[in-house]
């Protein structure tokens, strides 16, 4: 969240610098909404935990033949935010719920073909803390939690597969469990012992952590909210996008970012094979939402 207040500031001054009579109504001062809070917001609400909530299980990876080296695909779909929280509406769930759901069970039917499997489809989803908090910091305050979905018959309908990933996020995102979560961590820092640790060990320890946590998760989405900006500067911007950087074991991962009535989905991947965006906006169109596809051109070759 500090990054996009730093964007929508920067946003501002190129266009107060490319409209002058833009510049002269709102002055030069920082938006009233931008924060430039420091605080760590980790330190200041942990508690005292002894309880790992993270998934360490090896999840279901995504695998295939990989684009050439240097090209990166990025595939956005665009909709009605209206039509969208309608659409989610009538499934019980939350446009994020929904979409995640989606985006697994495109996993399930392009990547598993609708069969059993004996590892989860695990789709991390990092959660913004503040609004849990009360904090306004430009640092780092999220935990990652894992919508889970294992598919343990012969074949699962789309709606099943919602509810099973609603269950899985509702009951993971609780102000009690995000605390358990970001307070184990911050209690492994203040660890005494820890920390007398040479600092090569810790980055081999680091390394491993790493390692387990990234396979452990199929892939991620990112759900950057809905964006606002200053009523003045709304007839200069159009829509907001974003997209994920590639970790170990995701090579294909989602981003969710709105702006107005505009809500944009975008995969980011490395994988030559669009089987799973296509099911996506598949799933995405049979439930009756108008999508509109645009990449940045690396699969057209």
């Amino acid at each position: 969240m500090g990054g996009i207040n730093f964007l929508k500031e920067l946003t501002y001054q190129y266009l107060r610098i490319a409209h002058p009579a833009l510049a002269d109504k709102v002055g030069e001062k920082l938006s009233a909404d931008t924060s430039m809070n420091r605080e760590d917001s980790f330190l200041k609400n942990y508690k005292k935990s002894h309880t790992k909530g993270y998934q360490t299980q090896k999840a279901y990876l995504l695998k295939g033949e990989r684009l050439r080296p240097g090209e990166f695909g990025v595939i956005h779909g665009i909709m009605s935010v209206a039509s969208l929280k309608e659409t989610a509406r009538r499934y019980g769930a939350s446009i994020n719920e929904y979409l995640v759901s989606a985006y697994i069970y495109s996993i399930y039917t392009e990547c598993m073909h609708g069969m059993p499997g004996k590892r989860s489809i695990r789709v991390a989803v990092p959660v913004n803390l503040r609004p849990f908090f009360g904090s306004v910091t430009t640092k780092n305050f999220f935990v990652m939690v894992s919508a889970e979905f294992k598919p343990q018959k012969d074949s699962y309908t789309f709606e099943e597969v919602l509810g099973l990933t609603r269950q899985s996020l509702r009951e993971q995102i609780t102000k009690e469990h995000l605390e358990e979560l970001f307070s184990y961590n911050v209690s492994n820092e203040k660890n005494i012992v820890a920390r007398a640790v040479p600092l090569f060990l810790k980055n081999l320890a680091m390394r491993y952590v790493y390692t387990k946590s990234a396979l452990a998760n199929t892939t991620t989405v990112t759900n950057i909210g809905n964006i606002t900006v200053e009523k003045e500067y709304e007839p200069y911007i159009r829509m907001f996008g974003a997209f994920l950087a590639m970790s170990k074991g995701q090579p294909q991962k989602g981003t969710i970012c709105s702006y107005g009535d505009r809500l944009i989905f975008t995969f980011s991947s490395v994988l030559a094979d669009t089987s799973v965006q296509r099911g996506f906006f598949r799933r995405l169109s049979e439930d009756g939402l108008a999508v509109s596809v645009q990449s940045n051109g690396v699969y057209y070759d």
